[in-house]
């Protein structure tokens, strides 16, 4: 049996049921590039590996995206919604500033004897929401059945008529069902690392209490690039932070099964997965299918590895999450 971290602990937290949900508006590339007037290049497609992606109509928006993950997530794990003890929503496009989205998602679920509250880490939401709910499980006997969602509804603040942005974000949703259990299995360790001296670079500045929603242009309400992202901030980070939360469980990077990372950019991964040692097959992306999603991102591969047979009972899984600010995520797990 493999040596693993965290045995102090007799309460596990076990991934029971995994669940996805895009909208049904498709943009391909070339539908894109007609409404644009210039053409997505060959070169960002191999490179980045979006080819098409899904957004929300002007009825649907973030809850409605967590809303359908997690009915899936739990017909999954054959789980009632009045059996969850607490959810938790990691988004940063968040229905209203105030109520929590998650409040919304667990009034529609019909969840009456759950708790709820929401997680802004960007894009490295869900990786960290799943070691919260983890911690919280493994430390709180009275939690027993604890639901993650991931939500992203970044088309609400791009503008898909003009170049630049629009061709990378889309809207998806994903959730993960925890489960408490004294098995040898579920989460391990986790590690989260950042720096806030880099939340001007990209993100949407109005609508907070420093910049208050004002009448206008609403396009001073989008998201915004101010600086430059660091090309190579990920295929410098997520190597280490990648080693580091494997050894802190008692693992080595070889260990691993199969690794899910922000899918921001496919060339990136598969140098990562170069970097790491690791065969490429112990990754998945879907950016092909779904163009980045953000916080959901995380849970629609690990769902579309699930049912592709990717994944098995036993494997060690790693999430790496990464998103402005900028903040970084890593979470291991035993599925």
């Amino acid at each position: 049996m493999r040596n693993r971290g965290g045995d102090k602990y007799m309460r596990r937290a076990r991934i029971i049921g995994v669940g996805s949900y895009h909208p049904k508006n498709l943009i391909t590339n070339e539908e894109l590039s007609k409404r644009i007037g210039e053409p997505i290049s060959i070169n960002f497609e191999k490179k980045v590996g979006i080819l098409q992606r899904y957004i929300t109509g002007p009825d649907e928006s973030t809850a409605d995206l967590a809303y359908e993950a997690a009915k899936r997530a739990l017909e999954m794990a054959n789980v009632s919604p009045k059996d969850i003890d607490l959810i938790i929503l990691a988004t940063d496009t968040p229905e209203y500033i105030t109520p929590p989205t998650s409040a919304i998602v667990q009034g529609r679920l019909g969840a009456i004897n759950a708790g709820f509250f929401d997680i802004n880490a960007s894009c490295a939401g869900f990786a960290g929401s799943l070691a919260v709910a983890s911690k919280m499980i493994m430390a709180d006997d009275s939690l027993n059945k604890v639901l993650v969602i991931g939500a992203y509804n970044m088309s609400k603040f791009v503008d898909y008529n003009t170049p630049g942005l629009s061709a990378i974000f889309a809207d998806g949703g994903g959730a993960v069902v925890l489960t408490s259990t004294e098995e040898d299995a579920g989460f391990l360790a986790s590690k989260f690392i950042g720096d806030g001296t880099q939340y001007d670079f990209l993100g949407i500045y109005d609508g907070g209490a420093k910049n208050p929603f004002r009448k206008g242009n609403p396009k001073d309400q989008l998201l915004t690039s101010l600086k430059p992202l660091p090309p190579d901030r990920n295929l410098k980070m997520w190597p280490p932070l990648v080693k580091e939360v494997v050894e802190k469980a008692g693992y080595k990077v070889k260990d691993i099964d199969h690794i899910f990372f922000t899918q921001i950019n496919k060339s990136v991964i598969l140098e990562v997965m170069d970097t790491l040692g690791l065969d490429r097959s112990k990754t998945t992306t879907i950016m092909e299918k779904y163009g980045y999603t953000g916080s959901a991102c995380l849970p629609m591969a690990l769902d579309d590895a699930v049912k592709n047979n990717r994944i098995k009972k036993g494997d060690l899984i790693v999430f790496v999450g990464s998103g402005v600010g900028f903040s970084m995520a890593a979470s291991a797990f035993i599925y």
